[in-house]
């Protein structure tokens, strides 16, 4: 038998199989089991990739770790809101105001201090106890202090630094109880209030200012 022969037998054999019944069934069945196996490997390596991401995603510490470095620490500190230098609560009065360019009329005459037949603005405000009484003056924001000395017009004043633009300026304080280089924190008492020869000098207060930048800004404790 030569190689026609064969293979016109092996096309007469093919045919015979294809006309039978369950040929097209059984060849239908296979595709599609073939078809299934290959859609289930696939769902079964993606699923593979999901859960590896999602563990890193989870926790990037461990990924840190294998790194070799450690947990990253935020570098800006929230900044501290401004308090009243005192403790007197509602106790407190304000009786001289920051002079302010663009404030009514009626605010800036508040805002002025006669002195030697002169009217000059306030650079800060003037807070007294409504009883009268001396009392403890406080820091109003944490810092260093960098200056504590007698003034012969404010009296006692103490001078803290708080970062690179704001500072503090205390002054008419009978005493201070802080010295230069301290560093203290919000609420710290730093002195006791006294007088100044600016307005009354029967009356214990304390002058606060707030700089930023070295210039004097309203502290708007009102």
């Amino acid at each position: 038998m030569n190689e026609k022969e064969r293979q016109l037998m092996r096309q007469s054999k093919w045919k015979r199989l294809t006309r039978q019944r369950w040929f097209y069934p059984a060849l239908y069945i296979t595709l599609v089991a073939v078809i299934l196996a290959g859609v289930m490997v696939y769902q079964f390596q993606a699923s593979d990739v999901t859960e590896d991401g999602n563990q890193n995603e989870e926790n990037p510490s461990q990924v840190a770790d294998n790194n070799g470095e450690e947990d990253t620490v935020p570098v800006v500190a929230e900044q501290e809101d401004l308090v009243m230098p005192t403790l007197l609560g509602d106790q407190a009065e304000i009786i001289t105001k920051f002079y302010d360019a663009e404030a009514s009329e009626e605010e800036q005459e508040d805002a002025l201090i006669f002195y030697n037949n002169t009217y000059r603005q306030s650079k800060g405000v003037d807070i007294t106890s409504k009883d009268g009484q001396p009392f403890e003056v406080i820091a109003a924001l944490s810092g260093t202090v960098t200056a504590v000395y007698e003034d012969d017009l404010e009296g006692q004043v103490v001078e803290i630094e708080h970062d690179d633009t704001r500072s503090t300026y205390y002054g008419s304080l009978s005493e201070a109880s802080v010295e230069e280089g301290d560093e203290v924190t919000q609420g710290d008492v730093i002195g006791v209030s006294g007088t100044n020869v600016y307005g009354d000098e029967e009356l214990t207060k304390v002058h606060f200012r707030l700089l930023e930048d070295g210039e004097p800004v309203n502290p708007n404790f009102e």
